[in-house]
């Protein structure tokens, strides 16, 4: 049996490939999130102690979105899905430092600029403000033909993700539902 086009009907196999194809894609997103929780509950389990469970999620979390020793997934899938995007800044700013790239990719992925610097080791948000607006500064006085490109990975105003985070968390702003 074929799709229906005009109805907007599926044929069972049909709609089993395109849940399969769903199933994958939501895996694909929560898997690092998964392996994090997962670290954070073993240690837990082991009964580890604070500093002992705190350096070993920390470590999974740099694994994951990078750190100052190396770069993580974040920074790999960010190069392959957006056709080499780092290679082509780092080739365009020779002298770019590890950091700079780290905080060019939080910025990219929406991270607070405490969140950034934590995950950085830098001293505080206002660092990683000022990385960012340095490397602004510098990507708009170059002549690389990626210029625009990567001024839009690197948002002139705080990270949309930390004023969602911040909004959601926030009491005065939750409504109150009646019953």
């Amino acid at each position: 049996m074929k799709t229906n086009k005009s109805q907007g009907v599926q044929t069972p196999v049909a709609v089993e490939v395109l849940r399969y194809k769903q199933k994958r894609r939501i895996n694909e997103e929560v898997v690092l999130l998964c392996i994090f929780a997962a670290e954070w509950f073993q240690t837990e389990d082991m009964a580890y102690t604070d500093e002992f469970r705190r350096k070993r999620c920390l470590d999974t979390l740099r694994e994951i979105l990078g750190g100052p020793e190396k770069p993580g997934y974040l920074q790999e899938r960010m190069n392959e899905k957006m056709d080499g995007v780092l290679d082509r800044l780092c080739a365009d700013f020779e002298d770019l430092r590890p950091r700079d790239i780290l905080i060019f990719c939080y910025a990219a992925a929406g991270l607070t600029s405490d969140l950034s610097a934590r995950l950085a080791g830098l001293s505080g948000p206002g660092a990683a403000r000022v990385i960012k607006s340095r490397l602004r500064e510098r990507i708009l006085l170059s002549d690389s033909p990626y210029a625009q490109e990567y001024l839009a990975l690197l948002p002139k105003k705080g990270c949309r993700i930390g004023e969602e985070m911040l909004y959601l968390h926030n009491l005065k702003y939750k409504k109150k539902w009646k019953l």
